[in-house]
């Protein structure tokens, strides 16, 4: 009579050991908890366009601007995933309302500009519509109801000679207005630019 001996292989899956993780490549991150507070302050700025990453610079002191800028040139990979948490942790605390500016109307959705506009404000978006530029003035337009813009582009048109700087004030209300609907969970402000690419 003869016996089978079945022997396991070393390589098979049951007794195959998991390979270790790299030590090089941070695990990905489903949330910022675990994440350190100067990484996540180096994964923002290289997040962020130049201009919106010097802007927020030069609210630190020399040594917290050193240290960042070491963390940034020590980063050398950032998981989609690890990003993604920490820009959403960073807009919760307001980017979006602290960035926010009377041109991102161009990045806005049609409802929440309809949300935005009332009848009684026609005479302030008129004006600082009038100093916007064009592409502001046709996202505006384009996203109102018929009527509604008829009214405002009439207004537009009856505004007759008027200061930039009036203009500007009015953009600012407006402004100032779409981010007390943004607290209020009226609507949402877009991301600030420059939030779609990381520099790394």
């Amino acid at each position: 009579m003869t016996t089978t001996t079945t022997t396991r292989s070393a390589y098979s899956p049951e007794s195959s050991t998991p390979e270790p993780a790299r030590r090089d490549e941070p695990p990905p991150a489903s949330s910022a908890e675990g994440i350190t507070p100067l990484r996540k302050a180096a994964i923002v700025l290289v997040s962020l366009e130049q201009s919106l990453a010097s802007q927020l610079l030069s609210h630190l002191d020399r040594s917290s601007v050193e240290m960042i800028t070491w963390e940034i040139a020590r980063l050398d990979r950032v998981a989609p995933a690890e990003r993604a948490a920490v820009l959403d942790e960073f807009y919760g605390l307001g980017l979006r309302r602290l960035c926010f500016s009377f041109d991102d109307l161009v990045k806005m959705s049609d409802l929440d500009i309809r949300s935005a506009f009332h009848r009684d404000d026609i005479e302030t978006w008129a004006l600082a519509l009038a100093g916007s530029a064009a592409t502001v003035r046709a996202r505006v337009l384009g996203a109102l109801p018929s009527p509604t813009a008829l009214a405002l582009n009439r207004a537009l048109e009856q505004l007759g000679p008027f200061r930039l700087s009036d203009s500007e004030s009015a953009q600012l209300e407006i402004a100032d207005r779409l981010r007390r609907l943004h607290d209020d969970g009226s609507i949402e402000l877009p991301e600030p630019n420059g939030s779609d690419e990381v520099l790394v």
